[in-house]
């Protein structure tokens, strides 16, 4: 029986063996927990969410949109590719020192060809993770058998090997579309000696430099870790305003998976990543402005019949930070209203309300040519980078490891499959990484 009121049930993993076990999401208290037991290691309750009313009405939410337009799965929009899981640091956060963590090999080039031969030509956005991609020798050579199978390779990185203008050259002249750094700070190098094991700033300041210089785009990762640099986030999100070539900022929140010198007491949950982002920006007066943001931007994809998991969220942002710029809360309170109230009864009706009134906000934000590109004009590039330059995606997301991990979400509603097991078996990257399946 779970020590609360039940929500949901699903499918989680014992931390210790990852053995999948029954789960539930309880509420108790006003908080969420993820109840579960392994026969052999026992019973474990993780905190997944501090508030149980928003929690529930966001599955309400997301169980209305998906019985009115399920997902399709049949063209992912991007990839995670484990390049290696070799580094040139040793940083106090990295989740790679996690010991229950099986290296997958490091593929040759001829096996990756192959693997490509089924999306060829889709335009999906391949992101190049580690470990270091910049450690294999081989890098450029990659990112130019992804470019020329007709995607995109965007390098998730540390950033060390960029600090070498001559090398970026090389990576972009390959085809590389993007770079995506973490930054833990943007003035603060103390913080970057608690999670990377040394000062950093100059060579984040060095790398931004021939970034820009070869016009380069960027994406942004920030970890924020409790008690260590939640401070940061304003300055990170100010990053945006003063530099035009960053087209997205990825918060992602710290999972303890096996880091030295931190522990869970430094993790955050989903709806506390919500509510910091929500005071970090200009652009909201309250959690509350935010959620409305989040579930916006969750119906103009689930009319198409795409979505994110639960855990990985959106919100396209005005680099003015500013309120005013951002979408109408009220106005747009009515809209959600008036939509979700005829999604049960009349899915058919509240599609074309959503819609007219989204096409009308996005023409009058001036999107009506970046549309025109990707739709009328077919340009390839990334699609996060059609937007106007006045704006950039602010993403939030955790990943799924076996301390919260929701079989529900992972396998139901994961955008961003996994290219090392083959994407033709369609498997998340929080599958893979926490199954194990290629090993």
């Amino acid at each position: 029986m779970p020590n609360g009121t039940l929500i949901r049930n699903t499918i989680s993993l014992c931390p210790v063996c990852r053995a999948r076990i029954p789960a539930a999401a309880v509420e108790d208290g006003g908080r969420v927990f993820l109840e579960k037991a392994c026969p052999e290691h026992g019973p474990f309750r993780p905190l997944i969410a501090r508030d149980a009313r928003r929690y529930r009405d966001f599955f309400r939410f997301y169980g209305l949109l998906h019985r009115s337009f399920p997902y399709r799965r049949d063209h992912p929009e991007s990839a995670a590719f484990t390049t290696t899981l070799a580094c040139d640091l040793k940083c106090p956060i990295c989740f790679v020192g996690d010991e229950s963590r099986v290296s997958p090999p490091t593929e040759p080039l001829s096996a990756i060809a192959r693997k490509l031969d089924p999306v060829r030509g889709r335009g999906m956005t391949f992101m190049l993770t580690g470990g270091e991609s910049a450690v294999r020798p081989d890098l450029p050579e990659l990112v130019r058998l992804i470019r020329g199978s007709g995607n995109f390779p965007v390098l998730v990185t540390n950033g060390v090997r960029l600090e070498d203008r001559d090398y970026l050259r090389t990576l972009k002249e390959s085809g590389l579309c993007a770079i995506a750094p973490w930054f833990d700070s943007a003035s603060d190098d103390e913080v970057y000696r608690r999670l990377r094991g040394k000062p950093m700033l100059a060579g984040r300041g060095k790398m931004l430099e021939n970034a820009r210089d070869l016009g380069m785009k960027l994406i942004v990762f920030f970890i924020p870790v409790r008690g260590v640099n939640e401070g940061a986030l304003p300055g990170i999100l100010g990053m945006a305003r003063d530099n035009p070539d960053i087209f997205k900022i990825i918060v992602m929140g710290y999972m303890h998976r096996g880091a030295r010198g931190l522990s869970e007491e430094n993790e955050c949950t989903t709806d506390e990543l919500w509510d910091a982002v929500a005071k970090a920006s200009g652009v909201f007066s309250s959690l509350d402005d935010l959620y409305l943001a989040i579930k916006i931007n969750l119906a103009s994809r689930a009319v198409r019949h795409v979505y994110n998991c639960y855990n990985a969220q959106a919100r396209l942002m005005p680099r003015s930070d500013k309120r005013e710029d951002g979408f109408d809360n009220e106005r747009w309170g009515e809209i959600m209203g008036r939509f979700e109230s005829l999604l049960e009864p009349d899915p058919a009706k509240a599609k074309p309300i959503f819609l007219a009134a989204f096409g009308r906000e996005l023409l009058r934000r001036g999107f009506l040519f970046p549309l025109a590109e990707r739709y009328l004009l077919r340009r390839r590039k990334i699609r996060d980078l059609f937007v106007p330059a006045p704006y950039y995606w602010l993403r939030f997301q955790h990943l799924y490891y076996p301390r919260n991990y929701d079989e529900e979400m992972v396998r139901g509603f994961c955008a961003n499959p996994s290219f090392n097991p083959g994407l033709e078996k369609r498997v998340s990257f929080c599958e893979y990484y926490n199954l194990g399946l290629k090993t």
